[in-house]
């Protein structure tokens, strides 16, 4: 089958997770004998070339990024230039090649994808890998487990962007304001976006949580809808070398660690985390926090012990998990599928996990892992002083975790799943 991609970010431009699931999931498509193309902006790399037996076409951008995690600007990926450009490459490209289906991989990808499978008459699908096509923000989440019934652009100026500006922006008047006109116009592009998902003969969403929000608000059809997860890294067996300095590097010679991946902002937990780290650090002061991210919290960090790794490449991050004891993805607003407990589980390292999103799909309460309620400080210092004080149980858990990701995320099972929605919607 021949199977084209199209993603706002691809290797080596990775901003997050998403572009490292959408590569392996084409990667592994094309090792069963699939062919895939990857279209997609070009930031500044060859505009053709073959990475892991994937075909990537770039299309001409007038944005230039390096490579690594770093994002095009917001009004870039939603104008109707970008969307015209995506239209052009993405309906070329399947026409010249003989694609017989489309799969837009984001929703920035989404609008050139439907309309290029359309002109092509081929079948379309966009997998979901966040919120973002019902609200820019979905500040609505970090307390509630669905959207909220009265959801608008109305009530996103008045009710949620003040909280939002307070807790990720902060800055002047005029930086608000040009963040608020940003807002209305990631709202006018997601309303229009959700036009088209009712269209498609595929609606595909990393995790059954995320899947059900949207449904319950009105985004999509059930019955064209289905969950197929994100794949997992390969299996091996962490370098000692590469683990031993880690250790050294950081200082966690004879000492316990726990780690966390990710911003330190409301949605990812970054306040729950640092409270229970101070409540972990008064019971048992050795322990040592790493964080992974591009957040430091500076003065407001709490009195433990913590290790401020900043942003590391995915291959730097692997070592990283394999030389801490405890992870941990405290999250108040939903996860789609977050990619570190899989990671963490093949590194057989337990996660701590917030009932939130997608996690509860990833983690076995008490199996493979720990659930605690979201925004549950409390409950989360607990979880880790359980962990740490029982190297028996950790390591148990550690071991049952990467057999539970290996089984579940099985990357056969996952790739078949995928090509059998494809074979059914050619019929």
């Amino acid at each position: 089958m021949k199977v084209l991609f199209t993603t706002e970010y691809y290797s080596p431009f990775t901003p997050g997770g998403s572009p490292w699931s959408i590569r392996l999931l084409a990667e592994a498509l094309a090792a069963r004998g699939h062919a895939v193309t990857v279209v997609t902006p070009n930031y500044g790399a060859a505009s053709r070339e073959v990475i892991g037996g994937v075909s990537v076409v770039r299309f001409p951008f007038w944005r230039r990024l390096p490579p690594g995690p770093f994002l095009a600007t917001t009004r870039d990926l939603v104008s109707l230039r970008f969307h015209w450009r995506f239209f052009r490459a993405a309906a070329a490209e399947a026409g010249r090649w003989g694609a017989d289906v489309i799969h837009a991989q984001d929703k920035h990808a989404l609008v050139g994808s439907f309309f290029a499978a359309r002109a092509v008459r081929r079948p379309v699908f966009l997998t979901l890998r966040d919120t973002g096509l019902i609200c820019p923000i979905a500040t609505c989440l970090l307390s509630h487990e669905f959207v909220p019934s009265d959801c608008s652009a109305t009530k996103l100026q008045r009710d949620c962007a003040a909280f939002y500006l307070d807790n990720y922006i902060g800055g002047g008047r005029l930086r608000r304001a040009r963040i608020r006109a940003n807002l209305a116009l990631l709202y006018a592009d997601a309303r229009f976006k959700r036009a088209l998902l009712t269209r498609l003969d595929g609606l595909v969403s990393v995790s059954r949580g995320l899947l059900e929000i949207y449904l319950r608000s009105g985004r999509g059809q059930r019955e064209r809808s289905h969950v197929v997860y994100s794949l997992p890294p390969e299996p091996r067996t962490a370098d000692p070398d590469a683990v031993r300095s880690v250790r050294a590097r950081y200082g966690l010679e004879g000492r316990e660690a726990v780690l966390y991946v990710g911003k330190l902002s409301p949605g990812k937990g970054g306040l729950v985390f640092l409270q229970a780290a101070g409540r972990v650090a008064g019971q048992r002061p050795g322990t040592v926090f790493l964080v992974v991210g591009p957040t430091h919290p500076g003065p407001a960090a709490p009195p433990a012990e913590i290790r401020w790794l900043g942003a590391l490449s995915h291959e730097e991050l692997l070592s990283v998990y394999a030389a801490v004891e405890v992870v941990v993805l405290p999250s108040v607003g939903p996860e789609a599928l977050s990619r570190v407990p899989i990671e963490a589980a093949m590194a057989s390292r337990p996660t701590i996990g917030a009932r939130a999103g997608g996690i509860p799909e990833e983690i076995l309460d008490g199996e493979t892992g720990l659930l605690v309620d979201r925004n549950d400080s409390e409950a989360l210092a607990q979880g880790m002083l359980r962990l740490l004080e029982n190297r028996e149980l950790r390591e148990q858990l550690g071991v049952q975790a990467r057999c539970f990701v290996m089984k579940k995320f099985d990357p056969n099972a996952i790739v078949g799943s995928l090509v059998g929605l494809y074979e059914a919607a050619r019929v």
